[in-house]
């Protein structure tokens, strides 16, 4: 039985269909090509199921379409990772990992907003390998702007817990928590892999990982308040949040700006 979120999805699905140019899609079968659009026919050859099997999909119905047809339909089209990974979940599939984001892809409207900032502000990617930063938070986190920066790898550092203050507790378990759930979210992801071993390596993290005892459960965002140290900014540790934000439906990339819960305080 179809239900009507499938039946919008065939919608769709159906205009992606007519609006992909057959000269373009078609290229093992040259005399289809020269059509205006892609007909179900085309679509079911290409990916060597039924036209029947295929006007399913399009329908709505739940049947029990194949990975490997999914993804032949998303190579066809020429789908935006959007668009896929629709098409997988409505299917019952866990859409493919996203291509991880490079410096040359960022939105420069994002990348403009981001420098404007009169705080701590930065992008990084699913791995928090840093992207881009503003120049607040050069002076004040300049590990931010050194090349291949990452925040999980300098936050578990020996160096961190200068400016990270009561790091065990306020700072350790609550990114322990973050970076294992994304671990466990992004089985395929290489470079983050890469970052989990990294983490464990530093001194005294693999004890905490390890530990038996569960993790406090993450206050609401904003009771979330962290000791952190700015010597140019205050002579003690001043609170902070840590506010993260990206693209919609765009996880490869997100922008964090460190608060201060006083907001009379000046970055110079």
């Amino acid at each position: 039985m179809a239900n009507t979120r499938r039946e919008d999805l065939g919608r769709m699905l159906r205009t992606w269909r007519r609006a992909r140019d057959p000269a373009l899609a078609l290229d093992s079968a040259p005399a289809r090509r020269h059509r205006t659009y892609l007909t179900q026919l085309d679509m079911a050859l290409e990916l060597g199921v039924s036209e029947r099997w295929y006007r399913a999909l399009e329908k709505g119905e739940d049947r029990r379409y194949s990975r490997e047809m999914i993804a032949g339909v998303c190579q066809i089209l020429d789908l935006s990772p959007q668009q896929a990974a629709a098409l997988h979940r409505s299917t019952g599939h866990e859409p493919p990992p996203p291509e991880p984001a490079a410096r040359g892809d960022l939105d420069p409207a994002l990348v403009q907003l981001m420098r404007r900032q009169r705080h701590v502000s930065y992008l990084c990617d699913q791995a928090w390998d840093v992207l881009d930063a503003n120049a607040v938070a050069a002076r004040h986190c300049p590990w931010l702007v050194r090349p291949g920066a990452n925040v999980m790898t300098w936050a578990f550092s020996p160096e961190a817990r200068y400016q990270l203050r009561e790091w065990e507790d306020r700072w350790a378990a609550p990114l322990l928590t973050r970076l294992r759930l994304a671990w466990q979210r992004w089985p395929d992801h290489a470079r983050l892999d890469e970052v989990v071993r990294e983490v464990r390596a530093q001194p005294g993290v693999a004890a905490l990982w390890d530990s038996p005892a569960p993790a406090a459960p993450e206050p609401p965002p904003g009771d979330d308040v962290r000791p952190m140290f700015f010597p140019l900014v205050a002579p003690d540790p001043v609170g902070v949040r840590i506010l993260a934000c990206g693209p919609y439906d765009d996880v490869t990339v997100r922008w964090h700006l460190v608060m201060p819960v006083d907001a009379t305080l000046v970055f110079p």
